[in-house]
């Protein structure tokens, strides 16, 4: 046999030796992800619970100003100003009404924002004149039990009271652009505020609502998918009126509900709910087929 010949012969016997490339074969899993006989997976469900009621008391913003070239003047000028709105509220002898004071603001009268640049205008005046300015709250508690027609008339008197004085109602926005301050500070408006405090029972009827709502969505699923609905494992809050607390720039934050509308503000509660689930039993005691 020639030399030519004897290469053949090995290049072949190596051809039909070469190992094949290797299949993906795929086994049965066992252990952790077949159907146990206890406590198998569990279901993860959002519950939401809602109560309601109507606002316990309301509250008015007014400001009170005055300003002079002398700051001698300027001050004896805002001590009148004020002086005579607590009087007025005073004469009204209502024992739910109380006027609180906020902070005082020393400015320079006239000073707005330009509205085609976020800078002050020049002063004009060759000599500035000091204007005082200071926000006060007008608070009327126990307003729940009562009608809209005698809430119309106690906020109506009010009102004529306040602006009779010299008061101004609605806060202090007329130092402002109203074009830029609109789209900065947006508002819920109305001159009147209601406050919802005295939730905490209305958070716990939320918050009993949210979990059987929770417990109805994991009943259906578990009608569904054959099995039977076990414990409560877990409870994650999504959303609760306790996180929201609301205050003006000079306030301390506290926890309340406002709405513009003299209507029942409602209480949300959003709650996250994992529950154990189990296999059912068949009828020969073995686990039921899922």
């Amino acid at each position: 046999m020639t030399r030519l010949s004897i290469a053949f012969v090995v290049l072949a016997l190596a051809v039909s030796v070469a190992p094949r490339p290797a299949r993906a074969q795929f086994f049965p899993q066992t252990g952790a992800s077949s159907v146990a006989a206890g406590n198998i997976e569990g279901f993860t469900v959002t519950g939401k619970g809602t109560a309601s009621a109507k606002p316990n008391r309301l509250e008015i913003d007014l400001e009170v100003s005055a300003a002079s070239e002398l700051s001698a003047d300027a001050i004896v000028k805002y001590r009148d100003a004020k002086r005579r709105l607590e009087e007025a509220f005073t004469a009204l002898k209502l024992e739910n009404v109380a006027v609180e004071e906020r902070g005082l603001l020393v400015d320079q009268k006239g000073a707005q924002m330009n509205p085609y640049f976020f800078d002050y205008q020049p002063n004009r005046k060759a000599k500035a004149e000091v204007q005082l300015t200071r926000r006060l709250v007008v608070k009327c508690a126990e307003i729940r039990k009562m009608d809209e027609e005698s809430l119309l008339q106690l906020v109506a008197k009010l009102l004529d009271v306040a602006q009779d004085a010299g008061g101004r109602v609605g806060g202090a926005q007329n130092n402002f652009n109203p074009f830029y301050y609109e789209r900065v500070n947006q508002s819920s408006g109305g001159l009147v505020r209601f406050i919802l405090d005295d939730f905490d029972k209305l958070e716990e009827e939320a918050y009993a609502k949210a979990i059987a709502n929770a417990e109805a969505r994991a009943q259906r699923l578990a009608k569904l998918s054959r099995v039977t609905l076990g414990p409560v494992s877990a409870v994650r809050e999504t959303s609760s009126p306790s996180d929201k607390e609301t205050a003006q720039e000079d306030e301390i934050p506290r926890k309340r509900l406002e709405s513009s509308r003299f209507q029942e503000i409602p209480v949300r509660v959003e709650l996250m709910v994992r529950f154990e689930v189990a296999p059912q039993p068949a009828a020969n005691g073995r686990p039921g087929d899922r």
